[in-house]
């Protein structure tokens, strides 16, 4: 009797199997393996593209983060240096108006202190009163001018206001007593002091009864 090797057995076996009919379901199943490996293999291939592209996103986010921080440094010093080149600029202008209106308003304080003892210089030689003829009051105008009285020939009385600044603008008060010798509204008065008192002890004193 001759003896079969398990190979050629099981090949005979197959062979038997695919004769009766059986091959039509292994074909079905193979295809179903098929078929959920490819599924398989397609979900892997989804999740692992999933994976790539938020990776890709999350490279792409830190680059852009680090981009934006440069690039914001890079503003930020830009416009600190612009911000301290204008801040000198500006210092350097606002130093210079400084000086500038000290050196007026000093100026502005030596003429007005000197004004006060030229005046009656520039008033004797521009009108013609002797400086003797010009008392100064200060207050509310600047100087009262008896024309001629020196001389013993008096002409008038002059009320005078000095102005030492660029503007000749009289003060609310100045333009009240301007308006009032303007008017004519000027009046000689004579204090006789003892007959003042005298007119007043009367007045204050107690009536008998």
């Amino acid at each position: 009797m001759i003896s079969i090797s398990p190979v050629k057995q099981l090949k005979a076996t197959l062979n038997e199997v695919y004769f009766e009919g059986i091959n039509p379901m292994f074909e079905w199943l193979l295809i179903l393996i098929l078929l959920v490996i490819v599924v398989v293999l397609f979900i892997k291939y989804s999740r692992l593209r999933g994976e790539i592209e938020q990776r890709a996103r999350s490279i792409f986010e830190e680059w852009r983060k680090k981009e934006l921080e440069t690039l914001k440094e890079e503003y930020d010093k830009k416009v600190e240096d612009k911000a301290k080149i204008l801040f000198e600029k500006w210092k350097m202008e606002e130093e210079a108006k400084i000086r500038e209106d000290a050196i007026r308003r000093s100026a502005a304080t030596i003429i007005g202190k000197v004004g006060e003892h030229l005046a009656p210089l520039i008033i004797f030689s521009n009108y013609g009163i002797n400086p003797k003829d010009i008392r100064f009051i200060g207050t509310p105008i600047d100087f009262i001018a008896f024309k001629g009285l020196s001389n013993g020939k008096p002409e008038k009385i002059m009320f005078i206001e000095v102005k030492s600044g660029k503007t000749t603008t009289l003060t609310d008060r100045e333009k009240k007593v301007k308006e009032l010798v303007e008017a004519g509204k000027v009046e000689w008065k004579l204090i006789h002091l003892p007959t003042e008192i005298e007119k007043t002890l009367q007045e204050t004193k107690p009536i008998k009864k």
